[in-house]
């Protein structure tokens, strides 16, 4: 037994640091996992304006995520059906993807304004063969996804009463 108190004693301390160090300070009010169904969509978004498909499958499993607390909300099943294609092998794919995603979130912030706080709506009318497609993003330069660098300033500021949802 001597010989168990002496491993216990030993290792109980660099478990609770190890924990301590994982878990942050323990002051946090939103539960552990929690994050905004924009956060990793922002980020689907800057990376397929940046022409790349990197880590897409670990961004769209984030939203998936995010949004199932809310998938009873109108938008989110659209949300969750498109982020589950967002991580295509080619980026013509995800783009398409990302325009079910865009919509969906549009519809899902148009019923929740203090979520939409700092983000924008946007429209290219060139997208997917002049079609047009939506996306929504933080406030400022356009930085446009579905074109990427080729574009990536193309799209004009759309009201959120304006926007499609």
């Amino acid at each position: 037994m001597v010989w168990y108190a002496g491993i216990v004693t030993k290792w109980i301390p660099l478990l609770a640091l190890t924990l301590g160090a994982c878990g942050g300070s323990g002051t946090s009010d939103a539960p552990i996992g929690k994050e905004p169904i924009t956060a990793p969509y922002l980020v689907i978004q800057t990376t397929l304006a940046d022409d790349s498909i990197d880590d897409l499958s670990k961004l769209s499993a984030r939203v998936i995520t995010a949004a199932e607390p809310v998938q009873a909300q109108p938008g989110v099943s659209d949300v969750i059906a498109g982020a589950g294609r967002v991580a295509a092998l080619d980026i013509d794919t995800a783009r398409a993807s990302f325009e079910k995603v865009s919509m969906g979130l549009i519809t899902y912030l148009k019923q929740h304004p203090a979520e939409r706080e700092g983000l924008e709506v946007i429209h290219c009318t060139m997208a997917f063969n002049n079609k047009g497609a939506y996306w929504v993003q933080k406030t400022g330069d356009v930085i446009n996804p579905y074109h990427g660098k080729m574009m990536l300033h193309c799209g004009d500021r759309v009201a959120w009463d304006k926007a499609p949802g």
